[in-house]
C-alpha cells in the first residue's frame, strides 16, 4: 500500500535521543489506544519521539559506516558482495536477519548479519540502543582461518590452494562442472582449502558460516538458557559454503542419516562473551536445513521451546525444549495438523512473531502463509502452542504488503499483532494492526486495521531495510526500531 508521508511535525534539530519501560506487560487490551507512557530514564533518542505513528531518525551513524577487520588483511571471496562497499556493514544486510539481544545493557542491541546468496561471511553488526544516541558498531569480526587449524573445516589460503595438484583444484563456483577432481582431500575450491569432508559448516572451532538468513533463527533470553546469559539460536542453515553458490555438494560433506540426508547441527552465540557453541545432537531429520524460504523460527517464553514450523514434506513442526537449559535441550517433532479457512504455506523472507507476554497467557506463533512470491500475502498461519496437538490455522485476511519487505510483530500491552514494511523509491510504507482472538476458529473475530505512518521532518525512508529481523519491537522502550543502509536507523511507536 502506498502511504503519503506527512511532514507536519516539529522536532529538535539535535540528534534524536530517548528512554525506557513502555506499557506494562500485563496491561489489559482496553489500553490499546494509548501511546506508551514516557519514562524519564529512557535514552534521549527515545524521549525525542513525541508523536505516535511517526518515524524518527535515531542513530548518529549508518550501517554502511561499519568497518570490519579481516584475518590476513585481505577479504576472501564470498566475504563481500554487491550490496555495499567491501569490508563494511553495507555487505551484511542483504537476505539477512537479526535479533534483539535484550540482556546487553538496559535496553539491548539489535544484532544483524547476512545469510545471502553466494555469501559466506559470518561477521555481524549491532545497533546499540542504550546510549543517548543509537549507534552502529561491529558485533563480530569476520571469523575464519588462513591455515589448517583444529575445528576449521575450510580455510582461506591462496598459496596452499595453488600448491595442490591439479586434480585437487576446482575453480571458484564451478564445482558442478568439475571433471578433474579425484574425490580425495585436501582439495580446494577457488582459494578455499577443504582438508576433509565437512560435518558442521564451521570456519573455526564451533563458529559457523554466516547463517543469519531471514527469520531462520531466534533469541532466547537469559532466564531460559541455563547459561546466565541470553543466546542467539540457529537451528540449521546451509544456504552456501565457501566456493559454492547455493549450498555445498554432497560429495564434500560427511555425517548422514540412514536415508542419505545430511545431518545438521544447531549453533548458538552467547550475548555476554559472543562465544559460539554447537549442540552435540543433530537437528531432527525432518527439520531443515533452512535455505531460500523453508524456515521461520521462534521462541515461546511460556512453553520454553524453540519452534520451527512447516518442515519436511508434511509440514511438521520441529520443537526444541529448553526447560532444562540449552545444553540439555531436547528435540522432537509434532505432526502437522492443519485447520482454518485458507491455504497453508510459508512465504519467503518475512518475519514471524510469538505472542510472548500475552495478557491472557495465550501462546501463538504467527507467520505469513499463502500468497504469490513478491505479491500480497493472502493468509496468516497461526500455530496454537497451548493445544497439545499443535494445530496451525490458516486464516484468510485483508492483508497488504509486497514481497519480502513486510514482517510481523507483537505488542503485549495492546494485544495486537503489527504488520510493518517499507519498500520502493519513493518509499511506500505499510502498517496494519491485527487482532487475533483467543479462540482461533472464531474467524469472524479477527480484525485488520490499516494504519498511516508519517515521516518526521528530515527523515528519508528510501533504503530502509525492513524484512526479517532487521525490525524489532523493543518492549522496554515501547517502540519499533529498524535498520537502514546508508541512512540513520529509524524508530516509531504506535497507538
Amino acid at each position: 500500500m502506498k502511504t503519503e508521508l506527512r511532514r507536519s511535525l516539529t522536532m529538535s534539530a539535535a540528534i534524536f535521543l530517548a528512554a525506557a519501560l513502555g506499557a506494562a506487560r500485563g496491561a489489559e487490551p482496553s489500553a490499546a489506544a494509548e501511546a506508551p507512557k514516557t519514562d524519564p530514564s529512557w535514552p534521549k533518542w527515545r524521549l525525542a519521539m513525541t508523536e505516535p505513528n511517526t518515524i524518527y531518525n535515531i542513530s548518529d551513524n549508518t550501517l554502511a559506516g561499519i568497518k570490519f577487520t579481516f584475518p590476513g588483511g585481505k577479504i576472501p571471496t564470498q566475504f563481500s558482495n554487491s550490496d555495499g562497499e567491501a569490508g563494511t556493514g553495507g555487505t551484511i544486510f542483504g537476505y539477512g536477519g537479526g535479533a534483539l539481544f535484550t540482556g546487553v545493557g538496559k535496553y539491548g542491541v539489535l544484532v544483524f548479519g547476512s545469510g545471502g546468496e553466494n555469501f559466506s561471511g559470518n561477521m555481524t553488526g549491532a545497533l546499540d540502543l542504550n546510549g543517548d544516541v543509537a549507534h552502529y558498531s561491529v558485533w563480530q569480526e569476520p571469523t575464519y582461518r588462513t591455515k589448517a587449524e583444529p575445528g576449521a573445516e575450510f580455510y582461506w589460503s591462496p598459496e596452499e590452494a595453488q600448491a595442490l595438484p591439479e586434480n585437487r583444484r576446482i575453480p571458484h563456483l564451478k564445482f558442478d562442472k568439475a571433471t578433474n577432481w579425484d574425490g580425495q582431500f585436501p582439495m580446494a575450491i577457488g582459494n578455499w582449502v577443504y582438508p576433509a569432508p565437512v560435518k558442521y559448516l564451521e570456519l573455526a572451532d564451533q563458529v559457523p558460516l554466516g547463517q543469519y538468513r531471514y527469520d531462520q533463527h531466534c533469541f532466547i533470553p537469559a532466564e531460559y538458557t541455563g547459561l546466565k546469559t541470553g543466546a542467539w539460536f540457529i537451528p540449521s542453515a546451509c544456504f552456501t559454503a565457501p566456493g559454492f553458490y547455493y549450498g555445498p555438494d554432497k560429495k564434500v560433506l560427511a555425517d548422514f542419516w540412514p536415508s542419505g540426508k545430511k545431518k545438521w547441527y544447531a549453533h548458538y552465540q552467547r550475548e555476554d562473551t559472543k562465544a559460539w557453541t554447537r549442540l552435540a545432537v543433530p537437528v531432527p531429520e525432518t527439520v531443515g536445513p533452512g535455505s531460500f524460504s523453508s524456515q521461520v523460527v521462534g521462541f515461546s517464553t511460556k512453553h520454553k521451546k524453540v519452534i520451527v514450523p512447516y518442515q519436511g514434506q508434511n509440514g511438521d513442526t520441529g520443537v526444541f525444549d529448553v526447560s532444562e537449559g540449552l545444553a540439555k535441550g531436547t528435540w522432537s517433532v509434532k505432526p502437522a495438523l492443519r485447520k482454518g479457512n485458507g491455504a497453508h504455506a510459508l512465504r519467503c523472507g518475512q518475519k514471524s512473531t510469538m505472542s510472548n507476554g500475552h495478557p491472557r497467557n495465550r501462546a501463538f506463533f504467527v507467520w505469513y502463509g499463502a500468497g504469490p512470491y513478491g505479491g500480497t500475502p493472502e493468509t496468516l498461519s497461526i500455530l496454537d502452542l497451548d493445544d497439545p496437538a499443535y494445530p496451525t490455522y490458516a486464516v484468510k485476511l485483508p492483508l497488504k504488503g509486497a514481497g519480502e519487505r513486510i514482517g510481523l510483530h507483537y505488542i503485549p500491552s495492546m494485544d495486537k499483532f503489527i504488520a510493518f514494511g517499507i519498500w520502493g523509491n519513493p518509499a511506500q510504507v505499510l502498517c496494519q494492526k491485527i487482532t487475533i482472538p483467543d479462540k482461533l476458529d472464531d474467524f469472524g473475530a479477527y480484525k485488520v486495521e490499516d494504519m498511516t505512518l508519517a515521516a518526521a521532518p528530515g527523515v528519508d525512508l528510501v533504503s530502509s531495510y525492513t524484512n526479517s529481523g532487521m525490525v524489532q519491537y523493543v518492549e522496554k522502550l515501547g517502540c519499533f526500531v529498524f535498520l537502514a543502509t546508508n541512512k540513520p536507523a529509524k524508530a516509531f511507536f504506535v497507538k
